[in-house]
């Protein structure tokens, strides 16, 4: 019984790797992150690893793209479809930086923002952006100290199970 229990805790700490905690990951975005354009795009796109939760119809989802003047160039509404959300740009002839923030929420319900930049034409204008901590690496961070908090739990939990278990034998 004693071995069981051992091997059940120990099979747990492999059972939740602190990766599974990740969600709402980019994984493609239209232009790309830092990439060059020679013209601006008409519309701008981010996939994510996973499915995007809408609820009815509150904005839970949005990208807003500014220029390097901090000016915003997107339309207000973005297009949700399953992974996939995307927003028009009401002005083409830009030049220079371009900031694309997003918020969304992932699949498992967790609000994810960030941001990235690409740039349009061949003499970049650069534009002053201070970095913010995302809502996603505050989330991660809390959710791999609740891995651990966990993994610390069932040690602890098996280790007085033995001692347990071993004052009943004798």
């Amino acid at each position: 019984m004693i071995k069981k229990i051992l091997v059940c805790t120990i099979a747990s700490l492999f059972a939740f790797p602190i990766t599974a905690f990740a969600h709402g990951e980019m994984v493609q975005a239209t232009p790309a992150v830092d990439s060059n354009v020679l013209t601006a795009p008409q519309d701008v796109s981010i996939e994510f690893d996973g499915k995007l939760q809408t609820i009815g119809n509150a904005v839970v989802n949005l990208i807003t793209v500014t220029d390097n003047q901090g000016q915003v160039i997107s339309s207000p509404t973005s297009v949700v479809e399953a992974n996939k959300i995307s927003t028009r740009l009401l002005l083409t002839d830009i030049t220079g930086l371009v900031l694309v923030r997003y918020r969304i929420v992932s699949e498992d319900g967790h609000p994810v923002e960030g941001d990235y930049s690409f740039t349009v034409g061949e003499n970049p204008i650069m534009m002053s952006a201070q970095g913010e901590e995302s809502v996603e690496s505050k989330n991660e961070s809390s959710l791999n100290i609740g891995g651990i908090v966990l993994i610390i739990f069932l040690i602890i939990f098996a280790v007085g199970y033995i001692i347990k278990e071993k004052k009943d034998k004798k």
